[in-house]
């Protein structure tokens, strides 16, 4: 049995105007098209992460790509500790995109402390980070086209969403509802002039980040990691947004750090990895 998610979201708010669920429609159709998913709970369990299958639909009829979503095993606080949602996942050996965080997948996880969503990423479902009361930060990947209401609401220790699209993106008005007066919400050097023009971006209190720098390593900096090499543990001394990416430049974590943190490197394969931190960059090898 099969049923159109986003049909049922639009007949959920009936309470928009005939205009805005027009646009509403028109955005989801040109930007995600329309999907059809099954209606239980999930399809698969694999390495920590609950998925479900779907299928886009594209206009004139037929199936366009096959992707995974991110859900959960119906039950409040599935997820707990740092938790790194993958690119692709293989399923019976197909690899598939993971391209949506469905409504409520992480809700009310309250052991849950970091979540580093990949690049693949396009839709941020309704409540789908809400009531995680020990998530300080998270990064918005570049590709992401929507994020639905109460995505991260009642959060409590919250401090920074950090955005790496650099132009806006459709948000539901209450995108961002019950967190603005305390989260930074911050956006790409450069860009927070577009942010703010734009219709659904009003009202909400933004940032930018001017510190973006390619992968080679920075003399004479403030940035401190060690040990290097490391094996188990890295302890990062730093202030803001910390990236680190491997030597493709693919983004495997995203924490923020004031002063100092350890963090746990089981799940990075060996290599050589570039950690970043505004303008500052230092590499370290993983063994």
């Amino acid at each position: 049995m099969f049923f159109c998610f986003w049909q049922l979201i639009l007949l959920s708010h009936l309470n928009l105007s005939i205009m805005k669920r027009t646009l509403i429609f028109s955005v989801l159709s040109m930007a995600l098209m329309m999907f059809c998913q099954s209606a239980f709970a999930y399809d698969y369990y694999v390495n920590g992460i609950y998925y479900r299958k779907a299928t886009a639909q594209v206009p004139g009829g037929g199936c366009g790509e096959t992707y995974l979503i991110v859900v959960n095993d119906d039950y409040e606080n599935t997820y707990s500790g740092d938790i790194v949602v993958p690119e692709t996942e293989t399923i019976n050996g197909q690899p598939y995109n993971v391209k949506y965080i469905a409504s409520e997948a992480f809700y009310g996880c309250l052991n849950l402390t970091s979540v580093t969503l990949p690049n693949t990423i396009v839709n941020i479902g309704f409540h789908s980070f809400a009531e995680c009361p020990l998530l300080e930060e998270i990064v918005i990947p570049a590709n992401i086209q929507q994020i639905n209401s109460n995505a991260f609401s009642y959060c409590e220790r919250l401090n920074y969403i950090y955005i790496l699209k650099e132009e806006p993106f459709f948000l539901w008005d209450d995108a961002f509802s019950d967190i603005n007066d305390h989260v930074q919400i911050i956006v790409p050097c450069n860009c927070i002039e577009a942010f703010e023009a734009s219709e659904e971006w009003q009202g909400i209190q933004l940032y930018d980040d001017c510190g973006h720098v390619g992968l080679a390593e920075t003399e004479n900096t403030t940035l401190e990691v060690y040990p290097n090499p490391a094996s188990e543990t890295l302890t990062i001394e730093a202030e803001g947004l910390v990236t680190i990416v491997d030597e493709m430049g693919r983004i495997v974590k995203t924490l923020f750090v004031d002063q100092k943190k350890s963090i746990d490197l089981q799940g990075l394969s060996n290599g050589i990895y570039f950690v970043k931190v505004g303008n500052e960059v230092k590499k370290v090898l993983v063994k």
